[in-house]
């Protein structure tokens, strides 16, 4: 129970960050420590977003590598380990997987970040002010706790089991919308409350048809693995969905009847 309302800390801190920190369009500012922050400030998508280059710069005198073949970033400073790609959708610090929802974007051959993930890499905590369009950051230690330190193997396996069993052939969103669910049901009091015992379920009857055929012990692809990990740091699609199914396949309609439907992703509509 203990590392459960640990996990669930996580994962709501990371969701009210990234809600703070949707902004409206308009000039962005951003105060760091007290201090205006100069740097190139971008809104895209309802983001905030920094140039990695200048912020790691600024925020620690980082060391920051470009790699033309692999198109990535890397940060390294003393505490921290970072490592983004263009146009890609998470960010890897200290072992962590950041949600990037917007991607990363490269323009006039600046990468650009969103400021929420890359503040959180390198431990700020963040607020947004709607009045005055400005992020306020502050510093709580010098980088994100490892992955290591936060993520619970048993939780990463399982979560990532049954996001291979149920999506592998999904895209990659997909996968992280399927974690989100078994996420969302560990919060709710509707349902058990932690990842294995959500998955295998079955108090209404089987809850996953991957516990019933076997498939929930397939070794997961990467691909799950990071879904896995980015929704057990606050990675979220939509926010509130608790059920999923795939119209062709599904056996019960009770779902399309009974819950209001969210979003289709692949081959599967998404239920609150």
């Amino acid at each position: 129970m203990k590392h459960y309302r640990k996990q669930i800390k996580h994962i709501l801190t990371a969701l009210l960050a990234s809600i703070a920190l949707t902004v409206p369009a308009g000039a962005v500012n951003i105060i760091a420590d007290g201090w205006a922050y100069e740097g190139i400030v971008a809104e895209k998508d309802g983001a905030a977003y920094v140039s990695v280059r200048e912020f790691a710069s600024t925020m620690d005198n980082a060391v920051v590598t470009w790699d033309d073949a692999e198109r990535k970033v890397t940060v390294v400073t003393d505490k921290l380990y970072m490592t983004l790609w263009e146009n890609g959708s998470y960010i890897i610090a200290n072992d962590r997987y950041l949600w990037c929802p917007a991607g990363t974007y490269t323009e006039n051959g600046i990468m650009m970040v969103p400021l929420t993930a890359v503040s959180r890499a390198f431990g700020f905590s963040h607020s947004w002010s709607r009045t005055d369009n400005t992020a306020y950051l502050k510093r709580q230690t010098g980088a994100i706790d490892s992955g290591e330190q936060t993520y619970d193997e048993e939780d990463v396996l399982w979560l990532a089991r049954i996001i291979h069993a149920e999506a592998q052939g999904e895209p990659f969103l997909g996968k992280v919308a399927v974690g989100e669910v078994v996420l969302n049901r560990v919060k709710s009091e509707e349902f058990p409350d932690d990842i294995y015992s959500v998955i295998f379920d079955s108090e209404h009857g089987t809850q996953f048809t991957p516990t019933k055929n076997g498939t929930i012990y397939n070794e997961p692809g990467e691909d799950s693995v990071i879904a896995a990990k980015l929704c057990l740091d606050g990675a979220k699609v939509h926010g509130n969905l608790l059920y999923f199914l795939n119209p062709v396949k599904a056996v019960s309609a009770w779902v399309p009847k009974n819950r209001p439907y969210r979003l289709t992703i692949g081959e599967h509509d998404f239920y609150a």
